[in-house]
């Protein structure tokens, strides 16, 4: 087991839960149920949550409440979940570590709330009820299927453009695509004598937009704000080519400059290019494409460049795991392609090489982060030839900023914007930050689950939802039962 210290710094997240004693039995199962339908984690007991402050068990306490907490979780959890509990000394007390351990028969979920509601998730460090769409990846686990592995019934070999398929694999790997590799990349897949396309296969070569989520949508702002464009644009269709068509974005909005060294003019881009690559690549390939009503954010600002993809991280992994090269492919239908044709070089090196790239620019280390059902990548820019017309575009930002703030009355302090990207999300108040996201990640949620989700009475939901509704931020569609919230882009 790591350092306790290190532990108590790190602060609970998806994997980690600190109690001050022994929590009620519903309590702990929740969190057992989250913890093995996702990575696995540990309930620490003898931790205060909030001030991280050590408390520790008695000694009669660790005689009691092993056995306590093996019935509290076996008697709630359906299938039946087996923590491994031990003691740990520090200083002169002792903690109490339960140990879940990621579940094999998912999806876990509470026996007094039955399967349709009782199945929780981990997101961040919060247990949350799992909506359809995570129910769904949680029995394509236990399967071992990946959401693009899927066949699409309704979807044969007509359905794909073979032949285009065939010319840009040959452009792009320098090989031919025979007839046998449809069926060894999985773009196609055969149950007795029929053959369909998959969803990858549909997302790599179908002759229609089938997924129109599944897109990367680029922007150039002014300034250091999602205030005001200087450009935008979408990208859908075959996923290899919005890669390509999102770089060639990227090399018009980052500055380059240069210089003579010996007879050669030397070329720097205020971040280099291939580490820039290397993220609009990640997150096509590991995007959690079962997420609908998502899509890749792409973003160029005076300062920084953002790129964010919707799905946390996969199961067992942390930021640091990444970093230290392991891998776990999350698409493999569209990884496996994308590694055919040269997009992928080799499996868990893309972040470490970003890493590599910055440092051999000297940038600093690129910001990896995951936000509830969200991972994003901040690389900060580098001086440039730029950098007095940045000033002014900055100024230009800030007055723009300022016009913007006299229209918070819309909200009683909030902003209002009739585009997702012109304001930050941070801007808006916490709660509604928190039901944007949610219907980010479920647009079909009922004002139930967001109450529960959230703990408060779905009147009060009713009338957040009112006022981003007035706002222009949100739209219902369709009827109050069997519609769905849109977020306006």
């Amino acid at each position: 087991m790591p350092d306790i210290a290190d532990i108590i710094r790190k602060g609970e997240g998806k994997t980690l839960e600190f109690k001050e004693t022994l929590p009620g039995g519903e309590i702990l199962a929740r969190t057992a149920v989250a913890f093995s339908n996702m990575a696995g984690g540990k309930i620490i007991i003898g931790i205060e949550d909030r001030s991280r402050k050590l408390i520790g068990v008695s000694e009669n306490e660790a005689l009691d409440f092993p056995d306590r907490i093996y019935g509290m979780i076996y008697d709630r959890c359906c299938p039946a979940i087996i923590p491994e509990i031990y003691l740990v000394s520090v200083k002169d007390r002792k903690i109490l570590v339960v140990e879940i351990y990621p579940g094999a028969l998912k999806p876990y979920y509470l026996k007094s709330k039955g399967r349709e509601n009782g199945i929780y998730v981990r997101v961040g460090a919060v247990n949350k009820p799992a909506d359809r769409e995570m129910i769904g990846e949680l029995e394509r686990q236990k399967l071992n299927i990946s959401f693009d592995e899927q066949p699409l019934y309704d979807k044969t070999e007509e359905h794909i453009d073979i032949e285009r398929l065939k010319k840009d694999f040959q452009r792009l790997s320098g090989r031919e695509l025979k007839p046998p590799d449809l069926l060894n990349l999985r773009i196609i897949r055969e149950e007795g004598k029929q053959r369909f396309v998959t969803v990858g296969g549909m997302m790599l070569a179908g002759r229609e937009t089938l997924f129109e989520y599944a897109r990367v949508k680029c922007a150039r702002f002014k300034g250091a704000e999602m205030v005001e464009f200087i450009d935008q644009k979408e990208f859908s269709g075959l996923l290899y080519e919005q890669a390509e068509e999102a770089m060639k974005f990227a090399m018009t909005y980052i500055a380059k400059s240069g210089k003579i060294e010996g007879l050669q003019r030397i070329d720097r881009y205020e971040v280099p290019l291939d580490a820039i690559r290397e993220a609009i690549v990640n997150a096509i390939v590991h995007r959690d494409y079962s997420i609908s009503g998502a899509d890749i954010k792409f973003a160029v600002f005076d300062d920084r460049i953002e790129i964010t993809s919707p799905g946390c991280l996969p199961r067992s992994l942390e930021i640091e795991d990444i970093m230290a090269g392991r891998s776990e492919i999350r698409n493999k239908v569209i990884a496996r392609f994308f590694k055919e044709i040269g997009f992928i070089e080799q499996w868990g090196t893309g972040m470490r090489k970003m890493v590599n790239l910055c440092a051999s620019a000297n940038l600093p280390e690129p910001e990896f982060k995951e936000s509830g059902l969200f991972f994003k990548i901040i690389f900060k820019k580098g001086p440039s030839l730029n950098d007095k017309a940045r000033w002014s575009e900055n100024k230009d930002a800030e007055d723009t900023r300022d016009k913007n703030n006299r229209l918070q009355e819309t909200m009683g302090g909030q902003v209002g914007w009739s585009d997702k990207w012109s304001v930050r999300l941070s801007e808006l108040p916490p709660r509604h930050r928190e039901i944007i996201e949610m219907l980010r990640a479920n647009r079909g949620i009922s004002r139930q689950g967001m109450a529960r989700s959230l703990a408060i009475n779905p009147s009060a939901v009713q009338k957040h939802l009112a006022k981003l509704k007035d706002a222009g931020l949100i739209r219902r569609v369709g009827p109050d039962k069997g519609g769905y919230w849109q977020i306006i882009e």
